[in-house]
């Protein structure tokens, strides 16, 4: 089981999209069922408890592997949704879920209030974080298979940001594959219409995340997915036999070793070994910003 979530402004948009043909209403609490015309006017009635919030549509579409489809039911789906929803903070509040058929893979659609009962806002911060961890618990407690992957995608169906996220998923896995090292990855991404963003973590030349870019939209090499962090992608290109190569650093234009301390003209070995240390995890009492951070409040402290 995956999610996706989205907010948005108009319940009667969300709901008259959800409604559509071939679907089914599972649940429903705190509003009428009759037609999608009270649905909309119980949504708003709440709503207006909060005038003030915006975004007010909580919209998410939980997805389920189809190798699941044969332990799959209604009531299975609910009991899941409804786990989902209180691991996200999502309670005391008007909600709808509706099950669509026009798909090979199982999913549904949720609209919840983001006025609760109480006129408060339902909190939207860490939500991804919160979302995948949430469907971790779930897959393992009920059995879910892990999603099928980007690869199995209908990229025919994508729009606006979705759309360019996947060309840049597709793009960058094959830029690994085609690429000895980060000079050639970025000349193939760079010739197919994607650029890379380093970033470099405060008043040093060490890499601490990558973004890329494709017709003015820029999104976090791990909000694409995960494989495409600065790690993971170092770690891909290390791996295609090359972890004993000199590489250039990116958005320079003298030959560098990319190691733990930046050196240059280091011995084949001492570079092979530096490159396999840039993804070692710093402890948190070892860190010297941490520690700079730290004397920093105690003297505060002390005067």
């Amino acid at each position: 089981m995956i999610a996706k979530i989205i907010e948005g402004r108009s319940f009667g948009g969300c709901v008259g999209y959800v409604l559509k043909q071939d679907s089914e209403i599972i649940h429903a609490n705190g509003l009428r069922t009759d037609s999608a015309k009270t649905i909309v006017q119980d949504f708003n009635f709440q709503r207006m408890l909060n005038p003030r919030l915006g975004k007010a549509v909580g919209h998410i579409i939980l997805s389920w592997n189809t190798a699941d489809k044969n332990m799959l039911n209604n009531d299975i789906m609910v009991s899941s949704a409804k786990r989902y929803l209180a691991k996200m903070g999502i309670r005391d509040t008007q909600c709808l879920m509706v099950r669509h058929h026009d798909r090979k893979h199982d999913h549904i659609h949720i609209i919840y209030n983001r006025v609760n009962d109480h006129g408060k806002t339902i909190s939207n911060s860490n939500g991804r974080y919160k979302s995948f961890k949430a469907c971790k618990e779930l897959n393992a407690l009920y059995g879910f298979k892990k999603s099928e992957g980007k690869q199995n995608v209908n990229r025919g169906r994508l729009k606006s940001n979705d759309r360019t996220k996947y060309q840049i998923y597709d793009t960058v896995k094959a830029g690994i594959r085609n690429s000895k090292n980060w000079t050639e990855l970025r000349s193939f991404l760079r010739y197919r219409g994607v650029e890379i963003q380093f970033k470099y973590r405060s008043g040093s030349e060490e890499i601490q995340g990558i973004s890329f870019s494709k017709n003015g939209q820029v999104f976090r090499g791990s909000a694409i997915d995960r494989s495409l962090s600065f790690g993971q992608i170092d770690k891909a290109l290390n791996c295609i036999d090359n972890s004993k190569e000199l590489y250039q650093t990116p958005f320079s234009g003298s030959p560098a070793v990319l190691s733990a301390d930046n050196s240059i003209g280091k011995s084949i070995d001492e570079v092979a070994a530096a490159l396999f240390t840039i993804a070692d995890i710093v402890p948190e009492e070892e860190d010297p910003l941490i520690k700079k951070r730290k004397k920093k409040e105690n003297y505060r402290l002390k005067r």
